[in-house]
């Protein structure tokens, strides 16, 4: 019996503190420069371990408490971190975000361009690290839930919902690193330099023939610049 009270009020703590964090801080993605929202962004309360993402319409919602770290981060732009002040659950129209376009400038040295990459590929990593982390709740005297005789609960159907959680993230996080190393291999300011392109011609271009991740991983920079001008022949017509 006492093992069972001991449970039950374990459990009930986990779910008055979790009822105390369900503070919900909303607001809109913008694309900074532009009017244009953001869909899919990642939005990350690293102080709480919780995620969530953007809508077709930008809109963001996520538990949060002053104080808390948020971190916005979308393949093609800068990340953006911010710490929650109390002044963002008044706002009227909720908080608004800017990310700014992730634009990579042609270097002469391409070593330089893929340390950068793999520099920010390493702090996504750690900023997501807690994913891997496996929490076991135990009891007094070192047993799980599961251990003790009499206990009427498990808590699989407690955490269930926060590890199919952690599964979807880890799932979209692997896409996301997918279109970062894309975006590496084929930038903006490159297609632009090349195609001579600009403005929505470029947007079009590089949304039409974004190449896939298996022949950004093979192709070298002369493989890339060829890729390139094949794409432009087909955009001109050329290609017919």
């Amino acid at each position: 019996m006492q093992l069972r009270n001991a449970a039950y009020g374990l459990l009930y703590l986990l779910l008055s503190s979790s009822a105390v964090a369900q503070q919900a801080l909303r607001g809109v993605i913008h694309k900074r420069g532009g009017n244009e929202v953001l869909i899919a962004v990642s939005v990350q309360n690293s102080t709480q371990k919780k995620f969530n993402q953007s809508d077709m319409g930008g809109n963001f919602r996520i538990a949060a408490n002053p104080g808390d770290t948020l971190i916005f981060s979308s393949a093609g732009y800068n990340r953006d971190t911010t710490i929650v002040s109390a002044w963002m659950f008044k706002e009227p129209d909720g908080y608004l975000v800017y990310l700014q376009p992730n634009v990579v400038a042609l270097t002469a040295v391409q070593v330089d361009e893929e340390s950068n990459y793999r520099m920010d590929s390493i702090k996504r990593k750690e900023e997501y690290a807690w994913l891997d982390q496996v929490h076991r709740v135990k009891l007094a005297g070192g047993k799980t839930f599961s251990d003790g005789v009499g206990v009427s609960f498990s808590p699989i159907s407690y955490f269930h919902r926060q590890e199919a959680q952690r599964r979807k993230l880890r799932k979209r996080l692997a896409r996301e690193e997918k279109d970062y190393y894309i975006d590496y291999k084929f930038p903006r300011a490159l297609v632009a330099r090349v195609t001579r392109l600009q403005g929505d011609s470029l947007w079009m271009f590089m949304n039409k023939y974004r190449p896939d991740y298996a022949f950004c991983r093979k192709a070298s920079g002369e493989d890339m610049l060829l890729y390139i001008n094949d794409q432009l022949k087909k955009y001109r017509g050329g290609g017919k």
